[in-house]
């Protein structure tokens, strides 16, 4: 069975184009056939982002999505997890928009129902249950700021020292405020971050410690301001 796709030829389109793109990034060739053909608003230097803190991120511990919608992104950090070995990507999404079979379904196509666990709870609900630690954290749920907040109050206490925070959509390039204020306000080198930094609508933040100084390699800038050029950012 294939993956579920939905949308008009406009969504095929763009789903082909992303992943021509992701086939000449630096590490983005083994995700041309997720950004094909699954839906989802993902930009694909952000695909090879999220791939690459999966796999090579520091720290112990899982990674963890707020938002899996169709699965898109869950399926380039599953990708990335495989890679590195041992490492449980959580899917959390109470998938109120009826996507949870299609999430299910993609991640089955792809052989990936093995390595992540859809969890179908509130994301703040999703938390207290958890159990572990967390060396990445992508935060793409609800987009009012007071739900982003709440997400990460319930979820940065997990994340281990030296651990990734990404919050999508909160930069020029997302144009959605209330992830973009939130990022502004709580991703701040120096209040408990050694680097801060933005790639596509994706602001992504350090913690402080570890023994691993690695940062993700930055060599899609220049995809992201031809991006910003052509939309006028």
């Amino acid at each position: 069975m294939g993956a579920r796709r939905v949308g008009t030829w406009k969504d095929a389109l763009r789903r082909a184009t992303d992943a021509a793109i992701a086939g000449i990034l630096p590490g983005g060739v083994g995700l041309v056939s997720i950004l094909a053909q699954v839906d989802g608003y993902l930009y694909p230097h952000e695909a090879v982002l999220l791939y690459q803190l999966a796999r090579s991120s520091p720290g112990a511990g899982a990674v963890v999505e707020i938002g899996s919608y169709r699965g898109r992104s869950t399926l380039c950090l599953a990708k990335g997890a495989r890679a590195r070995g041992g490492t449980r990507v959580y899917a959390v999404d109470p998938h109120v928009y009826g996507t949870e079979a299609d999430l299910r379904e993609n991640l089955r196509h792809f052989g990936m129902d093995g390595i992540v666990e859809p969890v179908v709870l509130p994301s703040v609900e999703a938390a207290r249950d958890f159990r572990g630690d967390v060396r990445l954290l992508f935060v793409d749920g609800h987009h009012e700021e007071a739900s982003v907040a709440a997400d990460l109050d319930a979820w940065l206490p997990k994340v281990v020292p030296g651990g990734f925070v990404l919050v999508h959509d909160s930069t020029d390039l997302g144009q959605f405020p209330g992830p973009a204020r939130v990022a502004r306000e709580r991703l701040v080198a120096g209040a408990g971050f050694d680097a801060v930094d933005r790639l596509g609508s994706i602001t992504w933040a350090k913690l402080r410690g570890g023994a691993d100084p690695w940062l993700p390699p930055t060599r899609a800038k220049a995809l992201d301001g031809l991006i910003r050029s052509l939309k006028g950012r």
